[in-house]
């Protein structure tokens, strides 16, 4: 008997075979790529972020079973924030130290980041009862109530990926809030709320386009990006002068962290890819004296500022 083959068919069920295979081996090949470039990507994403290592000295840190910490940190014109309960961090407790981290981006639109200016806080938050009272003085009517806290104006390195902040190792800082806080108990403190003046002299650095400028005071923050080109049309000229720029903010003295007072520190920094090199970044630290009137702080070019200096305008040092 003789058995008809219909070539037609055959031919076509080898080209369907064969285009079937051309099929899974272009599938493999995007799946392939697909992998690898999603492994590129995560291995450049950790290269484009800063960790921001934040090392804290338990030895100096009068935690209570239910107390946390409060975190924060301003890096490369970006603000981080951030909450640990001791007693669920356990594992990032090396003998007397706590560690914590942060991630921050090596650039975004305001700048990037080189041998910049940073600053990192932490606050105690005493279970349910933000202060913390300081007794030092046996006398009670000069104790004064602060948030126990340590600040690092630290800076980062260029090239690097990692930068570490160190806190509690001394309480300078917190001491000199608790004696200031004392020497302003006799005023008159009956404001609501606290402003700062953050100023930033520019005039060596014409062409910024635009500039973040930060305020940050009791773990309290506030960011605002300065458009220059309408600063200079406000100012109406271009001189050197026009190019201080003075960027105000206002708190409510209220906070998460108790009542503002006097002896609180608090930092100004701004941000901008045109400031550098070598820093995109600087920032600065004072303690609050004034509720009648703006506590100033200047970023950069201090010095011209002050008395003595060329752009001295007649007020009286901060």
């Amino acid at each position: 008997m003789k058995v008809s083959i219909n070539r037609s068919g055959f031919v076509n069920a080898q080209i369907l075979s064969i285009f079937s295979i051309i099929l899974l081996l272009l599938s493999l090949n995007y799946l392939f790529s697909v992998f690898a470039s999603t492994e590129k990507r995560s291995d450049n994403d950790k290269k484009d972020l800063l960790n921001l290592n934040i090392q804290m000295n338990l030895n100096n840190m009068p935690l209570k079973n239910g107390d946390k910490i409060k975190i924060v940190a301003y890096v490369n014109g970006e603000t981080g924030i951030k909450y640990l309960d001791p007693q669920k961090e356990k594992n990032q407790i090396t003998g007397k130290f706590l560690t914590a981290n942060m991630k921050f981006n090596k650039t975004n639109e305001i700048s990037s980041i080189e041998n910049d200016e940073y600053f990192v806080c932490a606050y105690v938050l005493s279970n349910g009862q933000s202060k913390l009272s300081n007794n030092n003085n046996n006398n009670n009517n000069n104790n004064t109530n602060a948030i126990t806290y340590d600040c690092d104006e630290g800076q980062t390195v260029e090239g690097k990926d990692v930068s570490k902040g160190r806190l509690f190792n001394t309480m300078n800082k917190f001491q000199k809030t608790l004696e200031l806080g004392q020497l302003g108990q006799k005023e008159n403190q009956d404001f609501s709320n606290l402003k700062i003046t953050v100023i930033t002299p520019i005039y060596d650095q014409t062409d910024v386009d635009l500039l973040n400028v930060i305020a940050m005071v009791k773990g309290e923050y506030q960011v605002k990006t300065v458009n220059i080109e309408d600063e200079l049309k406000k100012a109406g000229d271009k001189s050197d002068e026009s190019y201080i720029i003075k960027v105000p903010f206002t708190f409510n003295r209220n906070t998460e962290l108790g009542t503002i007072e006097k002896g609180d520190i608090f930092f100004g920094c701004a941000s901008a890819e045109e400031l550098g090199p070598p820093q995109m970044t600087e920032c600065e630290k004072k303690y609050i004296k004034n509720f009648d009137k703006p506590n100033k702080i200047v970023t950069r070019h201090e010095e011209d500022l002050l008395p003595g200096g060329k752009y001295y305008d007649g007020g009286e040092k901060e």
